[in-house]
């Protein structure tokens, strides 16, 4: 249980919606299938080396005790996990076989000893909650049981088998009590250690910080439920309060695939913010998309449209200048991803600036998914532009159309293109990759949907928990 539930958390029911959350995974019955392949792998790993951790008291009823209680064989096969609405996680190995090795004694007129070897098929059943609790997820054990399917007693002495089903029922219990203290042990304390040395803040280079704050508890429901979260990047050295918030993410459908990734626009927006803020974006013509023949680098290209400007420059070298007033919005609506940036372009003849225009770019795109990168393509680009200020007369917004279509389209649009075409890869390429799903951009946020494959390095440090659980 402990390994599914840390799955879930990486990667860090329909959670209600509040101003907070910003990233949604939801959880299938079809993933915790899969977290049942998991678990399974995780039992190999612990059972054979933690028959030796287990521990049993003695018991001692009356006239009969029974002393040095040793696990010697233990195999608790696949378990099932699935959801209980309302509460949290069920556990259960229905068909759990165990082999206890001990030794008895029984007072008749004297003491008679022996030993007793013991083997049982349990059903044990685990239900683990699950809380937001300052920030970060937490587990709490809400419900044990171990129902005995077999009892086979073995005292290795014929003449002393009849007291055999007097010790059944005081070994029961201390076998029940055992597993469950060593389950909730491991959901109230072991578990609880490894969340609590998840990464929840992550450096980006010397840019900012991306933080991982729990947002609410999650909700089950009869067939999934959701893990939510405020995720968005920060400044390194203090807190950022953003212009923005949130909007709410409204989706109610049942997942296609083990899992949903429901990624608001206000996450990307809070990095864009801290990375690509004014002035940050600049660009300047002549380049290499537009070397300095082209005719809109010279003012003879304006000697008919801006009389005016080539009189005052007459075959003079033009410099178009481009910064952005702001950070790059993204904003994710139905089946589209649109970016909105103003930039101001100025236009200047040696060191005189003659003009500044101030343009509002707005770029429309699709995007897809391969693997964990989301990706995208342009199908359009569109700006409307204002005249801040002119030295010449004539020169409007009209009349410089032209040159400053050119100028965006060969400066700030490929770039915003070829930002578009590397994508983002997901901050859990790392833990797992993400097979061809459903990918859907929706109102205010982006949704993907996928069966997992883990990477070597998410069995590599599941093993290192399991050595943990049994060191």
């Amino acid at each position: 249980m402990k390994v599914f539930i840390l799955l879930v958390v990486v990667g860090v029911a329909l959670s209600k919606p509040t101003d907070q959350e910003s990233v949604r995974i939801r959880i299938s019955q079809k993933g915790l299938d899969f977290g049942e392949d998991v678990a399974n792998y995780m039992i190999d790993l612990v059972q054979k080396q933690a028959l030796s951790k287990l521990k049993l008291p003695k018991v001692a009823s009356g006239s009969f005790e029974v002393t040095n209680m040793r696990f010697g064989g233990l195999n608790l096969g696949k378990p099932e996990i699935s959801i209980v609405p309302g509460t949290g996680i069920k556990w259960r190995n229905p068909k759990a076989q165990i082999r206890i090795h001990g030794d008895w004694a029984i007072q008749t007129l004297w003491w008679n000893y022996g030993s007793l070897t013991l083997d049982a098929n349990l059903d044990v059943t685990a239900v683990a909650g699950i809380k937001a609790v300052g920030g970060k997820l937490s587990t709490n054990s809400a419900q044990c049981g171990v129902h005995f399917n077999s009892f086979n007693l073995n005292l290795h002495n014929a003449f002393f088998t009849w007291i055999a089903s007097l010790m059944e029922g005081s070994i029961t219990p201390e076998i029940r009590n055992a597993v469950c203290k060593e389950l909730n042990k491991l959901l109230d304390t072991t578990l609880n250690g490894v969340i609590k040395g998840l990464p929840h803040e992550i450096a980006v280079s010397n840019i900012f910080d991306v933080e991982i704050e729990a947002d609410s508890n999650p909700e089950f429901k009869a067939k999934h439920f959701d893990v939510s979260a405020r995720v968005k990047a920060d400044s390194q050295n203090s807190d950022t309060t953003f212009p923005f918030t949130p909007e709410p993410i409204v989706d109610s459908a049942e997942p296609s695939g083990m899992a949903c990734l429901l990624i608001s626009d206000y996450t990307l927006n809070t990095a864009s913010y801290l990375a690509l803020s004014a002035g940050k974006v600049k660009e300047s013509v002549p380049n290499a998309q537009i070397p300095p023949t082209n005719p809109i680098l010279n003012t003879a290209f304006f000697k008919t449209t801006i009389p005016a400007f080539y009189k005052a420059y007459p075959d003079a070298a033009i410099v178009y200048s481009v910064k952005n007033t702001r950070y790059p919005k993204v904003e994710f609506d139905n089946d589209l991803v649109i970016a909105d940036m103003p930039v101001e372009i100025t236009i200047s003849v040696g060191t005189t600036t003659v003009a500044t225009v101030a343009t509002d770019l707005t770029v429309k795109g699709t995007v897809s998914q391969a693997n964990n990168v989301i990706s995208g393509s342009i199908t359009s680009a569109t700006h409307t532009s204002s005249l801040i200020s002119s030295q010449v007369d004539g020169i409007t917004v009209d009349t410089l159309q032209a040159a400053l279509d050119e100028v965006l389209d060969k400066t700030v649009v490929p770039e915003v293109n070829k930002v578009f075409k590397n994508g983002i890869t997901l901050p859990t390429d790392k833990y797992f990759t993400l097979n061809s799903g459903l990918l859907q951009s929706k109102d205010d946020f982006l949704k993907i949907c996928a069966d997992i494959t883990l990477t070597d390095f998410t069995l590599a440090e599941l093993k290192k928990v399991a050595e943990n659980l049994i060191g």
